[in-house]
This record gives C-alpha cells, sequence and structure tokens, in this order.
C-alpha cells in the first residue's frame, strides 16, 4: 500500500509537471495567433503557468472537501503553498545560486520583494481566524490580479523610458529550451493548440488527484499529520518544475527568467493558487502553521531578499547557507512542530 502510494505521488508530479508544459505551449501558440504581445504573454501565460502545479492541488483539493472524498484534506492544500514558497525562496534559489551566481536587478527587488512580503500579510491575515473563506479567497484572488495589472503597467512604463533595453525574459520563451522564439515561427493548427491547451488540463486535474490522494495516503500509513505532508513532500514535490526551468535558463544565462519566475510564482502561488481551491470551498489553517511556519517563512523571505539586495548578485556560499537555513527548517519541524 505504501509503495503504491509513493509510485502514485511521484506520477502525480511527473503529470504536473508534463500537464502544465502543455498547457503553456497551447495558451502561448493561441496567444500569438491572436497577435498578443509577447510581454503581455510573458507576465501572465508564462508566469501563472509555472505555478499551475500548485493552483491544480488547490482546485482539486477545494473539490475533494466538498464533496466529501477526503474531507480533511486541508491541512496538505494550505501546507503546499506554505512549503511551496518556503522551498523556493531557499532550498531552490539556493541550488541555483550554488550552480552559478545569480544576478537580480534593483528595478526587481523593489517591485517584487514588497509584493511577497504583502502576499503573505495577506494571508497570514485571512488566516488568523483558522479559517479562509470564500470571500477572502476571492479577495486574495483580486489582489493577485491588482498585482498583474501592477506588473504590466510597470514593464510598459519601463519599455518607455528605456526603449534601447531588451530583456530576454520579457519575449515569449520555449517553454522546454527557454530560447526566444521569433514573431515569424511557423503556426501550428488552432485545432492543434485547442488539443494541447485540453490535454493539458486533463493531466493536471487527474495527477493534481492523484497527488492529493497518495499523500493523504502517505500521511495516514505514517502518522503524520497532513500539514507535514503538505509543505514537505507536496510542495517540495510542486516546485521541482520550477527547478529544472530555472536550472536550464541561468545555463542560458537568463538569469532574469529564473529569479522573476521564482519571486513571480511564489507571489502567485500564496494568492491565486490558495484562493483558486478556497472560493471552491472554506479551507481550515492549521494552527502550527500560523505559529510556526509562517513567521519561519517571514524570516527566510527577509533573510533571502537581504542577501540579493546587498550586491544585487547571490553567491555560491550565500546559496548554501540558504540549502541549510532549509534543512534546519525541515529537521525543527519534524522534531518540534508537527502538530
Amino acid at each position: 500500500m505504501i509503495l503504491f502510494s509513493i509510485i502514485f505521488l511521484i506520477i502525480g508530479f511527473i503529470g504536473l509537471t508534463i500537464g502544465s508544459k502543455f498547457i503553456i505551449i497551447g495558451l502561448e501558440n493561441i496567444a500569438d495567433r491572436l497577435h498578443i504581445s509577447h510581454i503581455m504573454v510573458g507576465l501572465t501565460i508564462l508566469a501563472i503557468g509555472t505555478s499551475l502545479p500548485e493552483i491544480a492541488v488547490s482546485v482539486m483539493g477545494g473539490f475533494d472537501k466538498l464533496l466529501g472524498i477526503d474531507p480533511n484534506i486541508d491541512g496538505i492544500v494550505i501546507g503546499n503553498k506554505v512549503g511551496s514558497f518556503l522551498t523556493q525562496i531557499t532550498l531552490i534559489i539556493g541550488i541555483l545560486a550554488v550552480a552559478q551566481p545569480l544576478m537580480v536587478s534593483k528595478w526587481e527587488l523593489r517591485r517584487e520583494g514588497p509584493m511577497l512580503f504583502i502576499s503573505v500579510l495577506i494571508f497570514l491575515i485571512f488566516s488568523l481566524d483558522g479559517l479562509i473563506t470564500q470571500f477572502e479567497a476571492l479577495l486574495m484572488i483580486i489582489s493577485y490580479f491588482l498585482y498583474l495589472l501592477l506588473i504590466i503597467w510597470s514593464e510598459k512604463r519601463l519599455a518607455k523610458a528605456k526603449p534601447e533595453v531588451r530583456f530576454a525574459e520579457k519575449e515569449r520563451l520555449d517553454p522546454m529550451s527557454f530560447d526566444p522564439i521569433e514573431s515569424h515561427h511557423k503556426k501550428s493548427s488552432l485545432f492543434k493548440d485547442i488539443s494541447y491547451t485540453l490535454v493539458g488540463l486533463l493531466i493536471l486535474l487527474v495527477t493534481a488527484e492523484f497527488t492529493l490522494l497518495s499523500a493523504h495516503d502517505l500521511a495516514r500509513e505514517f502518522n503524520i499529520p497532513e500539514n507535514v505532508i503538505g509543505i514537505l513532500i507536496v510542495g517540495f514535490g510542486t516546485s521541482l518544475p520550477e527547478l529544472v526551468a530555472d536550472l536550464t535558463a541561468i545555463r542560458r544565462g537568463s538569469h532574469g527568467i529564473a529569479m522573476g519566475d521564482i519571486l513571480g510564482s511564489n507571489i502567485c502561488d500564496i494568492l491565486l493558487a490558495t484562493g483558486s481551491g478556497a472560493i471552491i470551498v472554506n479551507f481550515n489553517v492549521p494552527m502550527v502553521i500560523l505559529i510556526f511556519d509562517i513567521p519561519v517563512l517571514l524570516l527566510a523571505l527577509s533573510i533571502t531578499l537581504y542577501l540579493l539586495w546587498t550586491h544585487k548578485t547571490l553567491k555560491k556560499w550565500e546559496g548554501v547557507l540558504l540549502i541549510g537555513f532549509y534543512g534546519v527548517y525541515v529537521i525543527v519541524k519534524l522534531l518540534f512542530f508537527q502538530i
């Protein structure tokens, strides 16, 4: 039983990655067919696309709770959002920095840095009563799209102020290779684009269900609280696509893609992904997440942004420091803060 749960969990993680790529490819081609600008595609489809695994886990978790398939799924779903955020700003960024020193612009830090804190604080305020309601979920979704409008406005303003500056990450990118896609590339058929999107959506939803049910089974078999499984296992698993994508990006010299993806996807995870599930049904927030995991998350975020701000570069030893921070967090979490 345990072996099958682990196998289905791995299948779930793989499927979430494949499904996300299919959807991104399909939507990008459709956007290109409609002559939507590259910057708009990069800031919307690609930004949300990297968070599709977390969104799918939330949505399917919401339906599972609503339909009574798993009434106690809250810990895994909420834990997944906090765990994914924490994993990406410590472990994932740390691994990327060890692979190659990371650079980030002051422009991005000034814009995304405060919004990262604001998104966590919105989540914390709505969770203080131990419940994220459907109305609060709606406010979280609205907050994310207001942030997205701010991003689009600021990028257009930057383009007008410095028209000679070209950012590779602002171009449409091939989601498999991260090479810029030229505007004169051969268009695929509309049927193929729609098929890619629908097949990707189906894979995403089915494998999200695999992930949730397998994680629940593992929590029950090992007698581990579901918030721990959600944070450490599901949170790590849904962060793997970002790790693979960002390693590919920095090896091609596209540091902006790597950092922009991590910073932007975390805001999407905590606001849009959480809201997408909680708008279906109210989610309970385990108290341990409020008293331990969120404070640790804010501390980790402060350390990471400070290290980035000092020299606008994250050095290898600083990457090791962030990986060590994550390791200490996991040990303390397992020893003292499971429930």
